[in-house]
């Protein structure tokens, strides 16, 4: 273990935890970043009109109906990396890019620490190709280089891994603000593999706006939630996700908002009426869905990981219960570390320089069906590169196909089409390497065509495992 500051950062749809590992001299210093003890609330507000500066973070979240009325408010920025979607404020156009660069450098503002110059990131599994290279150049055009990516899911597993290392099938449940993301992981002798992955549109705004319009009537009666004053609504949200919270620890629950609204009393039965449905329906109909990927029961898993904010509330807490019994839960609701557990995962990996490789070869697929390995499964990692390969035609043609597959040939990463002259003994080269961003690229070279003809392809949706022999160290 090298001494020194390590960041993780869990650059999540509605909030993004920064977490710190600071180690010196065998010891650790740990800390978490936000605003108000709060993780940054994902949002940004472009003004509409003037000359106004840009905000971000919770001042957007708690005024967002009001600062509506002359901004652009954009709370899902994160979606629109890799998809080559933009908005357009005042004539000027925003990608996904340039607003995550916007947004993590007002993160790294409010950090304000010279050291936070690198970091790993925490991203959803089927996170794009495409959308991990804009990141990636999002958050270093502002000054943080990205060490490496990680699954959210691996990232909370690491996060707990000394409590839970002898056990073999975990399922991760990530219920943040604005997504439900699960997991199914698999130790083998230190060595995490992800089984299954599952994830819904599902979290805490889906249940703090059922809250609102739920109690509207009591407090406001007969004005619609449509037709009530941006002050007044965002003073209603911002109250319902405050109560949200106190319901973790209380059972009753005074709603006042001032002038024009009606003073409520909501008992834990109320709240839990109101939202408990909609975490049955969304909750177990996951837990469902992902135990049929793996093949598994909840008799099979031998621990549940709770992570992201909204885990610790307690209706959601009663149906995993329910359904895996107490002792396979891991609660971590203490200060609500729910909301930082991805991050400081994130920030383990980058301490240890965790190493992610390949659990497949990477094949190309030969004319007689069998498979070639240019990289190789246990050996090659991220940051490796192949020694350049020679292949030849088997028939006379004007093209020549590259199959990419796993070492089984039934998973077909790419087919990758290269010009050719059509000679038979004619050789193509090929190299082939894993980026940092765990997607492979792919540079097939012909010089009977030009000397500097060649044909690129990113290659995603690899299998990696991350091997955690070093973290008992820590």
């Amino acid at each position: 273990m090298k001494n020194g500051a390590y960041f993780g950062i869990d650059f999540g749809t509605t909030n993004t935890s920064v977490y710190l590992c600071n180690y010196s001299q065998g010891r650790v210093f740990e800390a978490r970043y936000g605003v108000d003890e709060k993780p940054f609330s994902s949002c940004i507000a472009i003004p509409t009109t003037g000359n106004g500066k840009i905000k971000f973070g919770r001042e957007v979240k708690e005024n967002i109906n009001v600062l509506a009325e002359d901004h652009k408010i954009v709370t899902s920025f994160k979606s629109l990396l890799g998809t080559g979607k933009e908005i357009t404020v005042n004539g000027e156009r925003y990608t996904g890019e340039r607003l995550s660069a916007l947004f993590l450098n007002y993160v790294k503002e409010t950090v304000k620490r010279a050291d936070f110059s690198e970091a790993v990131f925490s991203i959803p599994v089927d996170f794009s190709a495409k959308a991990r290279t804009e990141l990636l150049e999002a958050a270093e055009s502002i000054g943080i280089k990205v060490k490496g990516f990680i699954s959210e899911s691996s990232s909370a597993y690491i996060s707990k891994v000394k409590d839970i290392k002898s056990f073999s099938k975990v399922m991760v449940i990530d219920f943040g603000g604005g997504t439900l993301d699960l997991s199914i992981l698999n130790l083998k002798e230190n060595k995490v593999f992800e089984d299954a992955v599952y994830g819904v549109k599902f979290g805490g705004d889906d249940i703090d706006r059922e809250l609102a319009q739920r109690l509207l009537p009591k407090i406001y009666p007969n004005t619609s939630f449509d037709d009530l004053e941006a002050t007044k609504k965002d003073k209603l949200m911002n109250e319902v996700e405050r109560m949200k919270i106190e319901f973790t620890t209380v059972d009753d629950y005074t709603i006042t908002l001032g002038a024009g609204a009606k003073s409520i009393d909501v008992d834990y039965d109320e709240f839990s009426g109101i939202i408990s449905p909609l975490i049955q329906t969304n909750v177990i109909t996951a837990i469902r869905k992902i135990m049929e990927k793996a093949d598994v029961n909840p008799e099979n898993i031998d621990k549940v990981i709770l992570a992201g904010g909204s885990s610790g509330l307690r209706p959601f807490a009663d149906i995993i219960l329910l359904l895996f019994g107490e002792d396979k839960i891991i609660f971590d609701d203490e200060d609500n570390r729910y909301q930082w557990m991805v991050a400081k995962g994130a920030a383990i990996t980058s301490a240890i320089d965790c190493e992610y490789r390949l659990a497949d070869d990477i094949c190309i697929l030969l004319s007689d069906g069998e498979t070639y390995p240019v990289l190789k499964k246990d050996i090659n990692k991220a940051g490796d590169k192949s020694e350049p390969v020679s292949f030849s035609l088997t028939t006379d043609s004007y093209d020549a196909h590259f199959i990419f597959t796993d070492s089984a040939g039934r998973n077909r990463y790419a087919v990758v089409t290269v010009k050719a002259k059509g000679y038979i003994d004619e050789m193509f080269s090929l190299t082939l390497e894993i980026r940092k961003d765990q997607t492979a690229c792919a540079v097939i070279k012909n010089e009977y065509i030009a000397k500097d003809y060649q044909v690129q392809r990113e290659i995603n949706k690899l299998r990696f495992y991350y091997d955690l022999k070093d973290i008992e160290d820590l």
